[in-house]
């Protein structure tokens, strides 16, 4: 039974042997040797699937050789390689590595689009959108979607992110040393209700990442849902803020 992939709308297809091939293509040209195949060419893998070449390209290594490649539905394949051309139908054809998508998206290292993403996300901008701003080329909401939650799950990316929380809140004079020196000043003073005042004082505690928690916070939640700050506004945290004026603080 054939495999199959949707690339870009278009549906590709990948046949387990000739047989299955020719009752579909008939007439259709076979190259047995896929290293002299093209663009659009239908070509014998090493394992015997029958498979078109996508792409045909070349790029230079690190010894500034140029090397072919292709790219097919069951991966991509170097000419210098040593690895067969064999395989069944992948998530990543777009790379050479065996890591998967889900794996080279959450542990990556911090490329700079992917330091754009954090700064966008640090500024309040939705997931989604913030990873169609940092990859333009990116047209599928789906798609923005399922990577900006991968990359949310990248170690060096939260890392990126908080940093850059950390940098808007020194901006307008949320420092560590004024969180502590404020929540001092709440616990000492007796008029207002602790627990409202220690709200407020935690969640920005948690936000710069100062309170350690069994349980992971969500900066990205956390600053999207304080983002717009004034001066005049953190004011309001040294006197203390009920749960229900939590989103009037927000909305400004």
């Amino acid at each position: 039974m054939a495999l199959t992939r949707t690339i870009k709308g278009v549906k590709h297809y990948a046949y387990e042997s000739e047989e299955e091939f020719r009752k579909v293509h008939p007439d259709t040209p076979l190259i047995t040797n896929w290293k002299e195949a093209v663009e659009g060419d239908w070509c014998l893998a090493d394992d015997g699937k029958i498979v078109q070449i996508l792409k045909k390209g070349c790029f230079v290594d690190k010894k500034k050789r140029d090397n072919n490649y292709i790219r097919t539905v069951i991966g991509m394949f170097n000419h210098r390689g040593s690895s067969p051309f064999v395989g069944t139908v992948k998530d990543e054809i777009y790379r050479f590595t065996k890591k998967t998508s889900y794996i080279v998206n959450t542990t990556g290292y911090l490329t700079d689009a992917k330091r754009n993403f954090a700064k966008y996300i640090a500024h309040g901008m939705e997931p989604v959108e913030a990873y169609q701003k940092a990859f333009p080329t990116t047209k599928s909401l789906d798609y923005a979607e399922k990577k900006s939650t991968l990359l949310l799950r990248n170690k060096t990316v939260r890392q990126a992110v908080d940093k850059e929380i950390e940098n808007l809140m020194s901006e307008v004079g949320i420092t560590k040393r004024y969180l502590l020196e404020t929540t001092k000043d709440v616990i000492d003073k007796t008029e207002v209700r602790d627990n409202d005042k220690l709200r407020a004082i935690e969640t920005l505690m948690k936000i710069s990442g100062l309170l350690s928690t069994e349980k992971k916070v969500d900066s990205v939640a956390l600053i999207q849902e304080f983002s717009g700050f004034s001066r005049e506004k953190l004011k309001a945290f040294e006197q203390g803020i009920i749960p229900e004026k939590q989103k009037e603080l927000s909305d400004g």
